[in-house]
């Protein structure tokens, strides 16, 4: 009999963009901190960086008191709750997060069971959004044969590296809170709230219901609903709540407290049919705030532009902390933020991807990857993971034949390449290989043993380089170092996959420059709506209908619907809309613009490019 939290006394909190539903949660989480002490209180925010905006607001009300108040994202609080002796021996799993570049080694460990690489990743991408969903509550769930096939396979892969893949995390952390009584105990509060639920899966929203043994407080806006940082989020998440509990409290918000000029933009997008309806009102105090469109000639002048629209702003006193960019790549985050700084504007930017790059499969372009993965190793001799990676490195196909004979002998990854050092390992394809792989490993290991910091990481990079590089790459350097903390092996280790698999912004004082869908949580005075053009929002298939069919093209653009709608109504005060109308053919293509037109300028092939289709959409009869 599984456990669920039906009984609390619970609370919903819907509304439209910037009706103060974060406000209501922050009052109630503050109120409950006073009256039962602030340990009994945890908030359970969309994001790291909501998380840190939701922390912040919560200390204006407690002081120092807000530090004992438990302020986390869903997949963090599930990796602590795999994090003990029980939960790792029923699941057979370390409380560790895949990276994208250890996603890459598990995606071809999947590939011996010779489904085709497109067939492959749908199945992968059903199983995914099923495990977040709960799916596999029914035990029917799975097709047999192939589908189920594979996903025993994948199940025991993951199995095997002890490791937990993102979409799994909320799943296995709800599994284990329902069946242990002990579990539950370690991870409960008296009362819990739920900021922008409908941005959560369907198992974080229950992963935080579990975790309350009093009350429950879920706010959020389905309208809103965007891929933020859960990879399937469960709008209709907010409807079943209620349904679970049929004696919560409603409140119910309908006016947006932003700029008139916030609350008309984001009105104005709810027009649009796929909303069916809804409506959004400005309160009757707002003031009438600004909204700006920015038109630009190329991308250079844009970023000098929005950052010349900012520096008016830092002039007419508003700080560099209540101000945000939104930009649709990394690209154009990394120019605006040299732009802001050009400026004299500290900007400190939030990735849309995780920067590890390169090739597995060539150990000269996938340095930085090979580093970070010894450092894992020099941390712990006994990382799984790690040691699947690092024997991995430099063949075509990451040496994944081997790993599929190691796996079918029934141990650990431990005692398997243990068994290759002793010779006792089964004959396979690139077993040779991963035994000199294995060797190459514990001589590193054994050679950076009592290193520390920046020493530590120059002298991996000097022996997994073979001397060609004597300084760590900076991109390992970033994820790895941080001034005034501890800069042993496994404190750096931990540190980079912290800031790999949940990014966030460290300088509370700078303009935060974040993707699109990632402005989560915050709250700017004003916002700059970078790159707004087509390419970008819409996308460039998006416009071939080649590519994409007319249903299709209907669901693309009412996401898009909702992510533009849930970006506007973030200015507090002042809205800007940034666009550019031209770039050169090389740029164009390799950003995936949408072209309207080529012509030759000063012999270059220059595209026209326009503005977004939601731009009318947003300004309207403003």
């Amino acid at each position: 009999m599984t456990y669920e939290p039906t009984a609390l006394e619970a609370v919903r909190i819907v509304g439209g963009v910037g009706t103060g539903k974060t406000e209501r949660l922050v009052e109630r989480a503050a109120d409950l901190a006073l009256a039962d002490g602030p340990r009994s209180v945890a908030a359970f925010c969309a994001t790291p960086l909501a998380a840190r905006a939701f922390a912040a607001r919560l200390r204006e009300r407690l002081g120092d008191a807000a530090d004992d108040v438990l302020v986390t994202t869903p997949r963090a609080f599930a990796l602590e709750v795999l994090d003990d002796n029980e939960a790792r021996a029923s699941t057979g799993r370390d409380p560790r997060l895949l990276t994208a570049v250890e996603e890459k080694f598990l995606l071809e460990d999947l590939k011996v069971s010779g489904i085709r690489p497109k067939r492959l990743r749908e199945m992968l991408k059903f199983f995914y959004r099923s495990w977040t969903e709960l799916a596999d509550d029914d035990p029917d769930w799975l097709l047999p044969g192939e589908e189920a096939e594979l996903h025993a396979l994948l199940k025991e892969s993951l199995g095997f590296m002890r490791a937990v893949i993102e979409p799994e995390a909320a799943n296995l952390a709800v599994n284990h809170l329902r069946e242990s009584e002990a579990a539950r105990s370690a991870h409960r509060f008296a009362h819990v709230v739920v900021d922008d639920a409908h941005c959560l899966s369907r198992a974080s929203q229950l992963l935080a219901e579990l975790a309350a043994s009093t009350s429950i407080a879920m706010a959020g806006d389905a309208d809103a609903c965007v891929r933020a940082f859960d990879s399937y989020p469960y709008a209709a998440g907010l409807d079943e709540f209620a349904e679970r509990h049929p004696k919560a409290r409603l409140v119910q918000l309908d006016a947006c407290l932003r700029s008139k000029v916030t609350a008309r933009a984001a009105e104005n997008v709810l027009a649009d049919p796929a909303f069916e309806g809804h409506a959004l009102a400005a309160s009757d105090g707002a003031e009438e705030g600004a909204l700006a469109v920015l038109a630009s000639d190329d991308p250079a002048d844009e970023f000098e532009r929005a950052a010349a629209h900012l520096a008016d702003a830092a002039r007419a006193g508003v700080p560099a902390s209540h101000m945000a960019v939104a930009v649709p790549n990394d690209v154009w985050a990394r120019n605006m933020v040299a732009a802001l700084e050009a400026r004299g504007l500290r900007a400190e930017a939030l990735p849309a991807r995780q920067p590890l790059g390169g090739d597995a499969r060539i150990l000269e372009r996938c340095l930085p990857a090979r580093v970070l993965t010894a450092l894992n190793l020099v941390a712990d001799p006994n990382d799984a993971t790690a040691w699947r990676c690092w024997c991995g490195f430099g063949d075509h196909l990451l040496n994944s034949a081997a790993f599929a004979s190691l796996r079918k002998q029934g141990l650990s990854l431990a005692e398997a390449l243990a068994a290759v050092d002793s010779g006792a390992a089964p004959h396979a394809v690139g077993m040779q290989r991963v035994a000199d792989a294995r060797r190459e490993g514990l001589e590193l290991a054994a050679r950076a043993d009592g290193l520390s910091g920046r020493s530590l990481l120059d002298e991996i990079t000097r022996l997994v380089s073979d001397g060609a590089e004597t300084s760590a790459p900076s991109v390992v350097a970033r994820l790895c170092l941080a001034d005034g903390e501890a800069d042993d092996a496994a404190s750096m280790a931990r540190r980079a996959r912290e800031r790999l698999t949940m990014p966030t912004l460290s300088d509370g004082d700078a303009v935060a420059v974040v993707p699109y869908d990632l402005a989560v949580g915050l709250s700017p005075d004003t916002l700059v709506i970078a790159g707004f053009v087509n390419g970008f929002i819409p996308c460039r298939d998006y416009f071939d209908t080649t590519v994409t069919t007319l249903d299709k093209q209907e669901k693309m653009h009412a996401a898009d619907a909702r992510r533009i709608y849930a970006l506007v109504g973030k200015a507090e005060r002042v809205l800007a809309l940034s666009h550019f109308a031209s770039t050169d053919l090389e740029t164009a293509g390799a950003l995936k613009l949408k072209i309207d037109r080529i012509r030759l300028r000063d012999g270059v092939r220059t595209c026209s490019i326009a503005p977004s289709d939601f731009l009318t959409a947003i300004v309207g009869e403003a």
